[in-house]
């Protein structure tokens, strides 16, 4: 299959977080070649720009025109411009190549730090946005723009419009600096609004995150996905970068572009609190990844789940599409945390909720003596099943197993495990009402012991 080439068009940053550099990455996770047209040089880190210098326009022309006339570019990101010369410099390139571009009208860094000159608003206005595919301004940006003061979402809509009717096909406007605890953004495509929402992640802000974003999304359009999924499924990839910021420098976080963090991303979910049992049970695995000793994984590895309040079926199971492993170096996690991709869990955990509703997360760790010495040491209250009493007629050893050690006890205890048979490993499984008990059981328990 032939490989999908993205361009950004935008300045350089030497924090590699940002402009192109941040592009670049942005296309590399997703799988697609990347290419760049430089339009400006900046000298800056995570507290402030410093210096910034535009390339002379005949250096941008030829990098378009020579790169065009070799490769076919599928979709571009148009983000630091500064100044009406290279708005009109790159508006007349996009018409002659007909490119599906995304506009970032970037106006001010991170830091506070202006990136554009006093006449690139109108050139932006009236010789970029016709030629538009999506323009992608934050807040600051749409107010500027449209010239609406933005305090709500009906504000964002109506900058939208306005917007819209200076020629993008569509206007995405992003919402993180908007009042409230979750970041709503808005893409309109002349008839109806699209709303995409999660929560806001506090703390610093992050470096090239409004970059990545449109490159995110420019990216996806290379790769043939419609506006709308492909704004769904960047912001999300976006978000899930954030989460996993890192510091380096003393002012803003840098976004982790790692592929592995880009790829595991949550996905469209039916109803807020989908989301939050999807983040609690996330959260929840990262931790465990970090702490669980190696004597605690099975051979056949390690997996977590966490129920929908009143969930019925496994779909209504959150858990992961994979396992926690063990190798060298530790424990590490093998598939995305999603719903309905766990059997055995959701059985368990379906039956222990037959009991208590609330009793909705389990976990399995690794059969032996000594293990589960250590779970009575700690205090934890234990139960067991024994699957030569298995009836030959049920459909679920997991949920036959769970409701007849609770059934036995009268209570549901802490642990649950069985001593396995033939070709059925031993386990010990936790139960809980939430991820975090789970993790501080795991963390009780493992303090007696010394990792790897």
């Amino acid at each position: 299959m032939k490989q999908k080439i993205a361009l950004s068009i935008a300045g350089s940053d030497p924090l590699g977080g940002a402009g192109i550099q941040a592009d670049l990455k942005a296309f590399a996770s997703l799988g697609l070649h990347g290419t760049t047209v430089v339009t400006c040089i900046t000298a800056q880190n995570t507290q402030r720009v410093k210096e910034m210098h535009k390339l002379p326009i005949n250096v941008i022309e030829k990098q378009f025109d020579v790169l065009l006339e070799d490769f076919k570019i599928d979709a571009a990101k148009v983000g630091m411009l500064y100044d009406k010369e290279i708005v009109r410099c790159i508006a007349k390139k996009i018409k002659k190549y007909n490119l599906k571009s995304v506009v970032d009208p970037v106006m001010v860094a991170t830091s506070g730090d202006a990136l554009s000159e006093e006449n690139f608003v109108t050139a932006m206005k009236k010789e970029l946005l016709p030629y538009a595919y999506i323009t992608t301004p934050n807040i600051h940006e749409a107010q500027i723009l449209s010239e609406v003061k933005i305090e709500t979402i009906d504000d964002v809509k109506e900058a939208c419009s306005i917007i819209h009717e200076m020629g993008s096909q569509y206007v995405l406007i992003t919402g993180g600096h908007i009042e409230g605890s979750f970041a709503k953004d808005v893409l309109f495509n002349g008839k109806d609004y699209a709303i995409f929402s999660l929560p806001k992640i506090p703390d610093k802000k992050t470096h090239g995150s409004s970059c990545t974003f449109s490159s995110l999304i420019a990216g996806l359009l290379a790769l043939g996905e419609h506006p709308n999924d492909a704004v769904e499924r960047a912001k999300n990839i976006l978000w899930n970068m954030i989460c996993y910021k890192y510091d380096l420098g003393k002012g803003t976080d840098m976004l982790n572009n790692s592929l592995d963090v880009a790829n595991d991303t949550p996905y469209s979910f039916p109803t807020d609190a989908h989301f939050n049992t999807w983040l609690e049970l996330k959260k929840s695995v990262d931790a465990l990844v970090s702490l669980i000793p190696r004597e605690y994984i099975p051979e056949v590895g390690m997996n977590i789940g966490y129920a929908q309040t009143n969930a019925k079926t496994r779909k209504d199971i959150c858990a992961i599409d994979g396992r926690i492993v063990k190798t060298q170096d530790g424990a590490m996690r093998c598939g995305k945390v999603c719903f309905g991709s766990s059997k055995h869990i959701a059985s368990i955990i379906l039956a222990a909720m037959a009991f208590n509703p609330n009793s909705r997360c389990a976990l399995n760790i690794k059969y032996s003596k000594d293990n589960l010495k250590d779970c009575e040491k700690a205090g934890f209250s234990v139960g067991s099943f024994d699957r030569k009493y298995e009836p030959s007629t049920i459909s679920s050893t997991m949920e036959w197993g769970t409701k007849d050690a609770i059934t036995r006890l009268n209570r549901i205890p802490d642990v649950i495990y069985d001593t396995g048979a033939t070709g059925k490993e031993p386990m010990i499984r936790f139960l809980g009402g939430a991820p975090k008990d789970i993790v501080d059981k795991i963390r009780v328990l493992s303090k007696n012991l010394k990792k790897y």
